[in-house]
């Protein structure tokens, strides 16, 4: 992404999470069901920065009561995650439904059901070619998406992403931080962790991940620049498919090969979970360290016995938030300019750094707060 941005409010996810966010799916066929905002989301299972597969749920959100009402026409909006099926985007579809019934306005909560990219971009081609007013995702491959996006605005949709900075087709991407901030935040909890020397490695979900490459970047930049003792392996990154148990393959792999590794940086929120079981494991808890966004309760365990000492994360859900109020004061014409509030807690003054918004959301997840979350 850009710069700025690192602050201590937030709940990743989504993730990543923390993007993430925020991991592996399973097998699907396309099905579609309709609900209403007071219902509970269809799936269950976790976070930021996968790919996603086949299509899956087309949940509807709508209500009255308060909130950002339009002035005029109702839109419809269209909100597509990476991944159904998982925990993070459970609570992110819980929270837009929330949204939809304290606003009135009808959300369809489509995405794919395994990671799979290809199948993400034809969710949104059919979404787009049904005409919604606002189409709100975060995509699996950015440079995946840029075609429909490109369509999608040349037909007067408002496009608006997250975890896609790099995006060229889309009228703003909106982040809960700045990822040189994130970047440098998960440095420095793993360099706090490690006596500040060692040797580490950095994972990721995937390659082709943006936002968690870009996540990872930024901490070896970090590194570099403030902690000359640390030493950033041969292999540098590593990617585990968004699957906790490739994460935890490769770290007994990546200590067997570097038998003084001490540390594994991650960003995606399966990359700490796998790591820590193969710590666990291998009877190293306090001697290789591990970190990425996570979902709280997926390292609840981890945190309270000591394999690992924090995890990061944002709150997808107030990120989705932020997202549908900004795209509905873009549907009503207003100006959004920097300093704007979307009305949700982290983005009421927000930078905006040419079409990225950023907010201020990410904190440590520690054995103190991991309950604070609900997810």
């Amino acid at each position: 992404m850009k710069k700025k941005v690192l602050a201590a409010l937030l709940t990743m996810a989504m993730t990543a999470a923390l993007l993430v966010g925020c991991g592996s799916g399973n097998d699907a066929t396309p099905s579609d069901s309709s609900t209403t905002g007071d219902q509970t989301p269809s799936n269950g299972a976790e976070e930021p920065s996968n790919d996603a597969g086949t299509p899956s749920d087309d949940t509807q959100a709508g209500g009255n009561t308060e909130g950002q009402a339009p002035s005029g026409d109702v839109p419809t909006i269209a909100f597509v995650p990476k991944v159904m099926g998982q925990a993070w985007w459970d609570y992110v579809e819980k929270n837009v439904k929330e949204w939809g019934t304290e606003n009135g306005i009808e959300v369809i909560y489509k995405g794919p059901t395994e990671v799979d990219a290809a199948a993400q971009v034809q969710i949104m081609t059919d979404l787009v070619n049904q005409g919604v007013d606002i189409l709100c995702f975060s995509p699996n491959d950015p440079a995946a998406c840029e075609a429909i996006c490109k369509e999608a605005r040349e037909k007067g949709i408002i496009v608006i992403a997250t975890e896609a900075s790099g995006m060229e087709n889309v009228d703003y991407d909106v982040e809960a931080f700045d990822e040189t901030g994130l970047g440098g935040f998960l440095m420095d909890q793993l360099a706090a962790q490690m006596g500040e020397e060692g040797q580490y490695i950095t994972m990721v979900g995937s390659m082709t991940m943006e936002s968690q490459n870009n996540w990872a970047d930024a901490a070896v930049a970090r590194q570099e620049e403030a902690y000359p003792n640390m030493e950033l392996v041969p292999d540098k990154r590593v990617a585990d498919d968004s699957d906790a148990e490739k994460a935890y393959q490769l770290t007994k792999e990546m200590i067997q090969k570097y038998p003084d590794l001490k540390g594994i940086l991650g960003t995606g929120s399966f990359d700490a979970p796998g790591a820590a079981r193969a710590i666990q494991e291998l009877g190293l808890t306090g001697k290789v360290f591990a970190i990425s966004v996570a979902m709280p309760l997926e390292v609840k365990d981890y945190l309270q016995d000591g394999t690992l000492g924090s995890v990061a994360l944002w709150d997808p859900g107030l990120s989705a938030k932020a997202m549908l109020n900004l795209g509905v004061k873009m549907f009503n014409g207003e100006e959004i300019a920097a300093g704007a509030d979307l009305g949700v807690d982290g983005y009421n003054a927000v930078d905006i750094q040419d079409k990225v918004i950023v907010g201020q959301g990410q904190i440590a997840v520690t054995m103190e707060n991991v309950d604070d979350f609900g997810f």
